[in-house]
């Protein structure tokens, strides 16, 4: 009876160990099953599709902002050269005011009576005169540059017309192509 007793009271822990694990065992079969009735009652379509919603919603928000960068950094390069343009105009008008200064004293230079004939009045004519040649020289230049320039923002003018009116046709046509070559 002894070796009954003995194989029960060494048997008792070994139920006690085993009966917890079991316990154990179950309660995380009864836990996982409650996770699976979750996972089951959540579509994986669904959540994919909010993440896809979500990362499209921060992609149009990056590109509205850079727009608006882009906007800021365009008009502070538009408003610079509109301001630098403005201040050109106003060199140039003082620049036409000094040259229209300069036409009216060169008419009296010209024109001027001289009481004494000497070589001083010769060679200051002779200076006026080549001073004159070589701002006459510029200016044709000047102006056959500004001729052209008027002629071919004419030019510019009529082709961005036609081709807003005749789209490609007008831009992609043979004729065009061969007309617009360079060489």
């Amino acid at each position: 009876m002894n070796s009954l007793t003995d194989s029960q009271s060494n048997s008792a822990p070994r139920n006690s160990k085993i009966q917890s694990f079991l316990e154990a065992l179950r309660n995380s079969q009864n836990q996982g099953g409650e996770n699976r009735g979750e996972r089951l009652t959540t579509n994986p379509f669904a959540e994919f599709q909010q993440k896809k919603e979500i990362e499209k919603k921060r992609a149009e928000q990056f590109l509205q902002a850079r727009q608006q960068e882009w906007n800021k950094v365009y008009s502070a390069k538009e408003k610079q050269t509109q301001s630098r343009i403005s201040e050109i105009r106003e060199q140039l008008k003082i620049l036409i005011d000094q040259v229209h200064r300069l036409d009216q004293n060169l008419v009296k230079a010209a024109s001027a009576p001289i009481a004494e004939v000497g070589e001083y009045h010769e060679s200051f004519l002779l200076r006026l005169q080549r001073t004159i040649q070589l701002f006459s020289l510029e200016a044709q230049d000047t102006n056959s540059w500004l001729t052209l320039y008027y002629s071919r923002s004419t030019k510019k003018g009529y082709y961005l017309g036609m081709a807003k009116t005749g789209g490609t046709a007008f831009t992609q046509a043979n004729e065009r192509a061969v007309a617009t070559s360079v060489g």
